[in-house]
């Protein structure tokens, strides 16, 4: 019977109850940390982004929902997380994934320190309203993803456009639609970052790269919308396999699909 029930637990990645939650402690817990800055929204909800430091495991684990365990201090200018293991969830998700943790990174942050057991990583950070900048000065045990990440711009928006192989003008009569709204100008993110946007479209047969734009006003963006409301009207249908969306820099987001619904 005990073997039994160890197979089922085995076959179901579920973990049998125990006193402690921690899967691994910080003694036990090889596995690199992962880690990378990133803009992020309230609830997902429309509004400004503000910033989040992303954590995860290198190594994955037999449940997707596995969290890393810290804690955090922020003074003068630096953030120190200290890492002390990792902590399963009470319900398994059956998918094999890497360990999480999220936490805010506040917008004065000069000095990052990842402490785990003895080892401590530093990292110098750089943050303005363009960029976030990560520069490893002493590493053991993380990897940093992105040394620089990109922000959005005030007042941009995305255009993210893929279609099937018959249709493939669709995306660039679109944007020479766009050409018309004169409060509208063509932005360009630098080369050596991470973009914030989907830098295209996925799903497609033909992806296209992401266009980028920033709007005077508010008119400016509301024209956009009702342009992208008619083309898709006009130009598509469900079963064409075209997809045609617009997403904010303050997480408005419109798409083809569902104005087709």
């Amino acid at each position: 019977m005990k073997q039994l029930l160890f197979l089922l637990c085995v076959l179901t990645f579920a973990s049998c109850d125990t006193e402690d939650d921690t899967v691994l402690n910080d003694k036990t817990l090889t596995t690199a940390i992962e880690f990378y800055a990133k803009e992020v929204y309230k609830d997902n909800k429309k509004g400004r982004p503000h910033l989040n430091l992303i954590l995860k495991t290198e190594k994955p684990f037999p449940c997707a929902n596995f969290t890393i365990n810290f804690t955090q201090n922020f003074k003068n200018g630096k953030l120190t997380i200290h890492i002390s293991g990792i902590n399963k969830s009470d319900i398994c998700l059956t998918a094999i994934g890497p360990a999480t943790g999220y936490l805010e990174l506040p917008e004065k942050t000069q000095q990052l320190n990842i402490v785990r057991g003895d080892q401590i990583d530093k990292y110098r950070v750089n943050i303005n309203s363009k960029k976030i900048e990560i520069v490893s000065q002493e590493q053991e045990f993380t990897k940093l993803v992105n040394p620089i990440t990109l922000r959005y711009p005030e007042n941009s928006f995305a255009v993210i456009c893929g279609t099937n192989l018959e249709q493939t003008y669709l995306c660039e009569d679109f944007l020479t639609k766009l050409k018309e709204i004169e409060a509208l100008t063509p932005y360009n993110f630098p080369k050596n970052g991470r973009i914030p946007y989907p830098d295209s479209s996925s799903g497609n047969w033909i992806n296209t790269a992401s266009t980028y734009y920033l709007y005077e006003n508010e008119d400016a963006l509301n024209k956009t919308v009702d342009y992208l409301k008619t083309f898709t009207q006009e130009n598509l249908s469900k079963s064409e396999g075209n997809s045609l969306s617009i997403i904010t820099w303050d997480n408005q987001r419109i798409y083809s699909y569902e104005l087709l619904e």
